[in-house]
């Protein structure tokens, strides 16, 4: 098993935080608190918040230090395209080996039957990963990725406004479609799973906004 550097368990320590919604968008990341809470220097700290920073959850502002992410209409969009671009790639080469979708599928059935939300959480982006990574594209894995940790942050944000209701059966079908062989009905059904909480997400992102311009 690989051994993680002591700046890797600290960018893994606080981007948990963040995706669990622990650290809401906004909040400030102060290098000297972290340190002192996570009991490391300084300069591991500062090395992690720029891992974080390359992966789009966790901004560095002008006089006012390093916050987590507040993503705006734009963004959302820009995301939202991004993700429909390789799904189309996913429906065009199609899937592998779908085991671990089967496995994230599952753990989802327990969360939601058990309402742990953030479990629920982890499993969506787990099973939507081993799809795309099903493929064999390491690079595409990658960058679907950084995507999924942004996505995870604004819907994690969300869920404080508008929670969503419950995927297994939607999350189901996915996997049916992407096994089926149906090109388009898996693209189209991946499409409409993506976008429909395209309204949801950019309302939240336009609240951020408007807490930002008023901080």
């Amino acid at each position: 098993m690989e051994r993680l550097s002591l700046t890797d368990q600290v960018a893994e320590a606080i981007r948990g935080e963040i995706l669990n919604g622990d650290l809401a968008p906004g909040h400030s990341l102060r290098e000297v608190a972290l340190s002192e809470r996570l009991d490391v220097g300084r300069s591991t700290v500062r090395e992690a918040i720029r891992m974080l920073v390359s992966e789009g959850l966790v901004s560095q502002q002008h006089h006012r230090g390093s916050e987590v992410t507040r993503h705006t209409p734009a963004d959302v969009e820009d995301l939202i395209n991004a993700r429909v671009m390789i799904e189309r790639h996913v429906a065009t080469v199609g899937v592998g080996d779908t085991a671990e979708a089967e496995r994230a599928l599952a753990d989802l059935e327990v969360a939601v039957r058990g309402k742990d939300w953030r479990a629920a959480a982890a499993a969506d982006e787990a099973f939507h990963r081993a799809l795309v990574m099903s493929i064999g594209s390491e690079r595409v894995g990658a960058f679907h990725a950084q995507l999924a940790g942004e996505m995870r942050l604004l819907l994690t944000t969300a869920a404080r406004y508008s929670p969503e209701p419950d995927k297994v059966a939607e999350h189901a079908r996915l996997l049916e479609l992407a096994t089926s062989g149906d090109q388009q009905a898996y693209l189209d059904a991946a499409i409409h799973h993506i976008t429909r909480s395209r309204p949801t997400l950019v309302d939240v992102a336009t609240r951020m906004a408007g807490i930002a311009e008023t901080a």
